[in-house]
């Protein structure tokens, strides 16, 4: 049967962290992420998901290199899920990496912008990996 953990923020936390933390008891697949609003952002607003301090989503960003100097001039990793500015909900199944949560991780969701929206839950569905877990 597929877990589904939960997070919750009404206002912007200084630290941007929704609660709570999940302590994980098994193994697990990623399924799928969604993303609701009470209040829809203006601009997108962007939330990261991390299984021990490491984002569970693929990095994004593309290389990118000046063509008159030929310095790498990439920004930051981007690894975050997007609520689309105007938008109230989002679900979106992919752009997670390839790692596994592992039993006895942490995992917890940061709110990085809120792009003027307010009172967010964002929904992590997950499916047992371990062995003697039922389908």
């Amino acid at each position: 049967m597929n877990r589904l953990l939960t997070f919750h923020t009404h206002e912007t936390t200084r630290d941007g962290r929704m609660a709570p933390a999940y302590y994980m008891d098994a193994e697990y697949a990623k399924v799928a992420v969604r993303i609701y609003a009470e209040d829809a952002p203006y601009s997108d607003a962007k939330f990261d998901i991390f299984d021990d301090g490491v984002s569970i989503f693929s990095n994004r960003t593309n290389r990118a290199v000046n063509a008159t100097s030929g310095v790498d001039i990439t920004g930051d990793a981007d690894t975050n899920a997007v609520l689309t500015a105007g938008q109230q909900s989002e679900e979106m199944a992919e752009d997670f990496n390839d790692n596994i949560i592992e039993e006895g991780s942490w995992v917890y969701c940061s709110l990085v912008n809120t792009g003027g929206g307010r009172n967010f839950t964002v929904q992590l569905e997950l499916h047992p990996t371990s062995e003697g877990e039922e389908d």
